[in-house]
């Protein structure tokens, strides 16, 4: 009679997890059909004259098509300078199969996605029961930034469903522990850091979960120490031959990429902006600044960018603290931060993409964060290693990214185990619920609570911190401003933020006005670049700090950077206009008010786009 109802419950939880796959792979096949749709919506733009079939040349895209087809038809010989699979292997493989079809790029990356949208929701049902599985599978196949990046030959799609793989692999060696599953997971993750080096920050966690599970699972020690040594030679055995390649052709001993140098100083000199662009603009350009050029220099002189980082942390903790917090901040703001290709340029072309707005990153973020809310308290409980693995890569990828710097697209790889979480909460509310009508109102305080802070922090947080807090704290970490030296350049000495990220505000530049500006430097003499907005170009006529007259040219639209040698008096700069030809603006950075800036009578609420150039005090 026992037996009976034993093999009754387990054929029952078998018809279960049964039917929770069987409905899984529903949800993924859901997820193909969208990305398959929002493609096809996106390379029928301009008659296929666009960025899925014919990217800009100035383009990540173009570049990876074009590497890729070079390596198809075996014509590559250089450097593998970014991160080499994508562009090595995996485009190269479906261009040979399918006689280079871009077409066939789309559909196997649809697949990927599709996948991926599966192994969140198994992840999560792993996790959080079947209501968690769900949820994860649909945020997931639902995203509009994972469905916009499908098309585009770029790395996204792939690393998403590496990082997913990953994450559900070592989930399941943890429970069933052997050395194959062990030696499975290396090898995935030594393919998710040759997409991007990135990946190494979750190697700890990685290895960290199979001690503790081989612990648990009382596996004996040379047991562990082969699946560790296994791991790790996987791991490294698919990154070798392209660390070989590279070192052979440098001459010197690399890994299997040779851009970590210019990846984090671009995210880490003393005026970087937190990341590409500002939240919710178009695609465009992003800003190399000053600092950015001068640490590349002091790189190839030998001085490694780790090495100028450390420089800056030991002389300004505080600056090089601000700039790590501001870029923490930035990676959870549910505004897209683009590059190559934008919701709000490309995007704006799929009826899906546009209409989709449940998919909008705002509402998975705010969820997964609570998520990780009402779940921090179970850490402390054995038997958690799984969720314990959820938080460290969740953690360990914010952590990555901020360390070099912020875009939507290299976020993106995360938001399948945030969806992930998001989905534990919605399955913890809804248990909840059902389990405990008594408490319902304590329920909606604690989780309400949770879903509020996450929202808050997703949609408000990265605003309030840089419109209200920011002028202060740069006044604390920054007494003196920004100055960049080095490279037998000019120092530079400036207080405003860049550009790609400051809050850069106009006033219009008429006859009769004045503006001064003083900076905190020792010298009595130097040269000021002074920037400005030029609407009609023409020309400025300017009175500096009582001299005689003299006329600068403003000869384009757009920003125009005016340069004139000035002479000090206490390091004030004074410009009187008395002509203006043409139509001009001010620009000032709003965020940033050391209270050294004036207009007319009154102090400036921020700081002049002006610098300061004076001959080095170290050459």
């Amino acid at each position: 009679m026992v037996n009976a109802k034993c093999k009754s419950r387990n054929a029952a939880a078998s018809w279960n997890r049964r039917r929770f796959f069987r409905n899984l792979l529903l949800i993924a096949a859901g997820a193909l059909l969208l990305r398959l749709a929002v493609s096809w919506e996106l390379g029928a733009v301009n008659g296929g004259r666009n960025s899925v079939f014919a990217p800009s040349s100035l383009s990540d895209l173009a570049t990876y098509m074009k590497l890729a087809r070079d390596m198809a038809g075996f014509r590559y010989e250089g450097v593998f300078y970014y991160q080499p699979f994508y562009y090595a292997v995996f485009l190269p493989a479906v261009y040979l199969f399918s006689a280079g079809s871009v077409w066939a790029v789309i559909f196997v990356q649809s697949l990927l996605g599709a996948a991926t949208s599966l192994l969140a929701g198994l992840a999560g049902g792993r996790l959080f029961g079947r209501t968690g599985g769900y949820v994860a599978a649909i945020l997931v196949a639902i995203s509009t930034p994972l469905l916009l990046y499908t098309p585009f030959h770029q790395n996204e799609t792939l690393q998403t469903f590496n990082i997913l793989l990953l994450f559900y692999l070592t989930l399941r060696a943890c429970d069933r522990w052997t050395l194959p599953r062990w030696g499975c997971v290396g090898l995935v993750a030594g393919v998710a850091i040759l997409t991007r080096g990135n990946i190494w920050f979750l190697v700890p966690g990685v290895a960290a979960a199979m001690v503790l599970s081989g612990i648990r699972l009382r596996r004996s020690f040379l047991r562990q120490a082969g699946a560790f040594a296994l791991f790790f030679l996987l791991l490294l055995a698919v990154q070798l031959p392209f660390a070989i390649h590279n070192t052979r052709l440098t001459g010197k001993l690399t890994g299997p990429s040779t851009a970590a140098d210019a990846v984090l100083g671009l995210g880490n000199s003393v005026e970087a902006p937190a990341g590409g662009r500002n939240p919710g603009l178009p695609a465009g350009p992003m800003e190399y600044p000053e600092a950015y050029h001068r640490m590349m220099q002091r790189a190839s002189e030998g001085v490694s960018v780790p090495a100028q980082m450390w420089e800056w942390m030991c002389s300004s903790p505080g600056s090089f603290f601000e700039l790590q917090f501001r870029k923490l901040l930035l990676f959870w703001d549910y505004r897209e931060i683009p590059n190559n290709v934008s919701l709000y340029g490309d995007g704006q072309f799929s009826l899906i993409l546009r209409y989709l707005l449940p998919g909008r990153s705002a509402v998975p973020i705010a969820l997964g964060i609570a998520g990780l809310l009402v779940f921090a308290g179970r850490l402390r409980r054995k038997r958690q290693t799984g969720l314990l693995l959820l938080y460290y890569f969740i953690c360990a990828y914010w952590a990555a990214a901020a360390l070099f710097y912020i875009l939507s697209r290299f976020r993106a790889p995360v938001l399948p185990l945030v969806a992930v979480a998001g989905g534990g909460y919605v399955g913890w509310m809804f248990r909840r619920w059902k389990r405990n009508p008594a408490g319902h109102r304590k329920l909606l305080l604690y989780g309400g609570a949770a879903l509020l802070a996450g929202f808050w922090l997703t949609s408000s947080s990265y605003d309030f911190y840089r419109e209200n807090l920011e002028a202060g704290i740069m006044r604390l970490v920054r007494p003196d401003g920004t100055l960049v030296t080095g490279g037998g350049k000019p120092d530079e000495r400036f207080d405003y933020g860049p550009f790609t990220f400051g809050g850069w505000s106009e006033a219009v530049l008429e006859p009769g006005g004045t503006l001064a500006k003083k900076f905190v430097t020792p010298a009595t003499a130097g040269e000021l670049e002074w920037t400005i907005l030029t609407l009609v170009p023409g020309s400025v006529t300017l009175r500096v700090n009582n001299g005689p007259e003299q006329t600068l040219d403003a000869p384009e639209r757009g920003l125009n950077k005016l340069k004139f040698p000035v002479a000090l008096s206490d390091g004030v700069v004074r410009l009187d206009f008395t002509r203006v030809n043409g139509e001009h603006h001010l620009l000032y950075d709003s965020q940033r008010d050391y209270r050294r800036s004036s207009f007319g009578a009154s102090p400036l609420p921020g700081e002049w786009i002006m610098r300061l150039l004076t001959p080095p005090a170290h050459p």
